[in-house]
Parts: structure tokens; sequence; C-alpha cells
């Protein structure tokens, strides 16, 4: 057997059918790590009169699961089918484009995917079933576009085989030069908006999404709770920048788009993500120096409207077809 050498630790995600069975991780993402590891909540007991404990209970015992990378036109679909649910994707025109529209229930449950995800090499590996995404945290800037995350499942596997020739995606990257941010005053205005032209950075992060629940005798059920939802957005501190003060004193609205636009896929049809939401200022950062140009920034709590009924709206046009 050889070493266990940390470089050859690959990762694999299958999506489930059904909570509790655990599928074949077939698919292996390029632009994405996504790590469990053991969780265990243990307590110890010491007998009055001695100094050492006696024995230790494991009461819960789960996987968690970070997740990094960089945003893709086409592998984040993996994620933001178990963060929230899985579309069904509009074919545009008769080409090989797809839209897939992502939306979060905002007083119902999301049916999120349940994922199995294997990891390890040709000497040993185990797996994780019934993983579902707690939480992404997507950064859209001129030096990255990538995203964070984490997740929760059921006990760590050991013993197992990896599953043999995954299949793969080519990365189709979102790049910093794809992008553009926009905002306005209501949602029909984001059509017509021009896009900021001092924009630094903007983060949005729907996070705490699940938790897990341990009924006796059972595995943990994976409920949903209130999340966190909420956005930064840093730009400078001009006539724009310094005018969202009287939006956040006034309690207004204001709405919210990040676009990125790639390479053709066909006819007009192009890889294409954009993230729409309404959003209200709830804190104000210092002001400070951004690459020369004074800035500031903005934290916002991503609201539900009650006219559109929703929180967000994600839509990401991309050759794939299933998952």
């Amino acid at each position: 057997m050889g070493e266990k050498a940390s470089v050859f630790q690959t990762a694999q995600i299958g999506i489930q059918s059904l909570v509790g069975t655990a599928v074949p991780a077939d698919k292996k993402l390029l632009a994405c790590s996504v790590i469990p590891s053991v969780s265990v909540e243990a307590d110890q007991f010491t007998a009055s009169g001695n100094k050492y404990p006696s024995f230790v209970t494991v009461n819960k015992d789960w996987s968690a699961v970070d997740v990094t990378g960089k945003l893709t036109y086409n592998e984040i679909l993996y994620l933001l089918a178990s963060l929230l649910s899985q579309p069904t994707p509009t074919q545009q025109g008769a080409t090989t484009a797809y839209k897939w529209t992502f939306l979060s229930d905002t007083d119902g449950e999301d049916a999120g995917k349940s994922l199995t995800i294997e990891q390890g090499d040709a000497n040993s590996a185990w797996r994780s079933k019934d993983v579902r995404l707690a939480g992404l945290e997507l950064t859209f800037n001129r030096s990255e576009v990538s995203f964070s995350g984490s997740g929760l499942g059921g006990p760590m596997e050991t013993g197992i085989t990896l599953t043999a020739a995954p299949t793969s995606l080519t990365p189709k990257p979102i790049l910093p030069a794809h992008l553009k941010f926009y905002i306005a005053d209501t949602q029909a205005g984001l059509a017509g908006a021009s896009a900021m032209t001092r924009g630094f950075s903007l983060v949005w992060g729907l996070t705490d999404k699940i938790n897990l629940a341990w009924p006796v005798g059972n595995e943990p059920v994976v409920v949903e709770k209130e999340p966190k939802l909420e956005a930064k957005l840093k730009l400078a501190s001009d006539t724009v920048g310094m005018g969202l003060l009287a939006t956040m004193r006034s309690g207004a609205t204001k709405w919210c788009r990040i676009k990125a636009t790639g390479a053709l896929i066909a006819s007009t049809y192009y890889y294409d993500l954009q993230l729409d939401f309404p959003a209200q200022i709830s804190n104000v950062g210092k002001l400070e120096d951004q690459e020369g140009i004074y800035a500031m920034e903005y934290t916002m709590a991503v609201i539900h409207d009650a006219t559109w009924g929703k929180a967000f709206q994600l839509d990401i046009i991309t050759d794939v077809q299933t998952l």
C-alpha cells in the first residue's frame, strides 16, 4: 500500500434520489473542492473521587463539509441544486444553451438535493451521504470570482472503494472582466440601469440555512432554519456612494444586479449569470483607500419583496442540460 499523499486525495459527488440511500459519486468537479470531515459531540465522565475520566460517550456523529472554489457557469449548478433546489432548465431557442433559474421559497421548504461525497485514493477511501449545502458566499471583484461554503451530512463511512471513472465538466470560469454591477430604485428599473463605474466588490451570501435534528433511534435529519441572507457592496465615496446614506436613513429599498457574460454558446446565447435581489442597508463600513480611490462598504440585508414574491433570483445560461 502506498502513502496517503495529500495531492491524490480526490473528492467526487453524486446526486441522491432518496435521503438515506447513498449513490455512486460519479461526478468530479474541477473548479471546486468539496471536502468532508468527521464531526462529533462527546462527553467524558469522571467518577467522584477520581481525577481522571472513566470513559467517553460519543453522542452525535456527523459529517461537516467545506466547499471552496472558483465560480463557473456550469459546475456551480450542482452546489445550487443542493443549497436551493434543482430546477428544470429551459432550452434557449433550438440551441445547446439552457437557462437554469434558482429561487428560494420564503415561507416554505426548499427541495434541495442530497449529495453522496466520496474522498480518498486507491489505497483507501471514505464517503458521506445525505449531505446538504448549508450555505454559499459568492465573491465578485477584479481579483477573483470565487465562492466558499459549508455543508452537513450523515456519519462518515470508511472502507469504501471510490467510484471508478467519474465524469467531469470542462470548467467555464466566470472571469472578473465578465462582471458588471447595477443598482436601481425598482426591480423594473434594473433593465434600464447603467452599469456602475466605481463599484469595486460585491459579496452575496446565503448561509446557515440548514441544521441537523437528532431523533432517538434514527440517523440525523436535515431541517431548514432561518438563514442569513446579506450582501456587501464596496464602491467609491462619490455622489453615488455617499448618496446611499440617504437611502439607508430613509429605509428605502435598492435593487441590485450582478451580471456576468462569457463566451458565445450558440446563436445569440452566451454563457451568462445574473443575480437580482432587493436589499436595505443595515450597516456602513469605514471610509478607506481602495487602490488609490477613497471607498466605503455597505452591508445590505437582502429582503423578500411582496410584489416580486421572492428575495432573489439567480439565472444561469450554460450548455448543461441535466445534472
